[in-house]
């Protein structure tokens, strides 16, 4: 019976070895992209969106102040677009953002010298990014005014409208009363969803208040809020002092030999409603 010949040959440990070799060299690049590269673009993602958000806020209060200007009833629709998508084909989640309508958010209140209180208060419209890599962001709409809030610290983006005359020294003020309708005043998800406003009671004639010993803004927002009455009464040439607490900004008008200021206020109600959104 004849031997069979056995041949030696390294070529299928050569396979195996360059196939262990091709993997681990996958594994570590896919290691490599989700480490550095990864988070990069997720927080290049979460910044571009939160710039779109900033971008249709501004939107909705250029609308809401047509609106009041207009007198105009009819309703104009502002949408805003929550969350991220996933990159394709890494491991990443999408984010989910809230929409909300906080009820009696905000509240102003105006002393006069005879005792009384002039009270006015509404509802907000607020935004909240629930980001993986770039800080969170919260947009407001608030009383007129566009508020940037994040790590509790807050910036005013846009100012409410107040209007110092120069000849007498008095004050302007269009209050801006929001109240949240409809079945939605909390939506949480991802897509665009639209809010709908409407001016519900718009009077043109100012009120006005005599002899205004203070001005009171309750809020979340107090730093925003006194940025924004800081300014506007900066180069007045209204004696004034304002004092900031946790959750209010108070402007305290100066008695100059028996005269004190008078406000003209205008109240603006709008109705605002978040509808149903489009997941995308």
């Amino acid at each position: 019976m004849k031997k069979q010949k056995i041949i030696k040959t390294d070529s299928a440990v050569v396979g195996v070895f360059t196939t262990v070799l091709v993997i681990s060299l996958i594994v570590g690049v896919m290691a490599i992209i989700n480490v550095i590269y990864v988070p990069h673009w997720l927080k290049e993602t979460e910044f571009k969106h939160n710039e779109l958000v900033s971008n249709q806020f501004a939107q909705l209060k250029y609308a809401l102040d047509i609106q009041s200007i207009t007198n105009g009833s009819s309703v104009i629709n502002s949408p805003v677009t929550m969350g991220t998508r996933e990159i394709p084909f890494i491991d990443t989640r999408q984010t989910f953002d809230e929409l909300s309508i906080p009820s009696k958010s905000c509240t102003l209140i105006i002393d006069s010298k005879t005792g009384s209180h002039s009270t006015y208060t509404t509802d907000s419209i607020k935004y909240t990014s629930h980001n993986t890599n770039f800080v969170d962001q919260s947009y407001i709409y608030e009383a007129g005014t566009l508020i940037l809030n994040q790590y509790n610290a807050s910036v005013m983006l846009a100012r409410p409208s107040i209007l110092v005359t120069e000849y007498d020294k008095n004050i302007s003020i269009t209050f801006i009363n929001l109240t949240g309708v409809g079945v939605n005043s909390f939506v949480g998800g991802r897509g665009t969803f639209p809010i709908y406003t409407q001016v519900i009671q718009n009077n043109q004639q100012f009120k006005v208040i005599h002899n205004v010993t203070n001005i009171t803004i309750q809020t979340k927002y107090p730093t925003a809020w006194y940025q924004a009455l800081n300014i506007s009464l900066l180069y007045s040439g209204i004696n004034h002092q304002i004092n900031q607490t946790t959750n209010s900004v108070t402007v305290h008008f100066i008695d100059s030999k028996g005269y004190y200021y008078n406000i003209f206020i205008k109240e603006i109600k709008v109705s605002a409603d978040i509808a149903f959104g489009v997941i995308e």
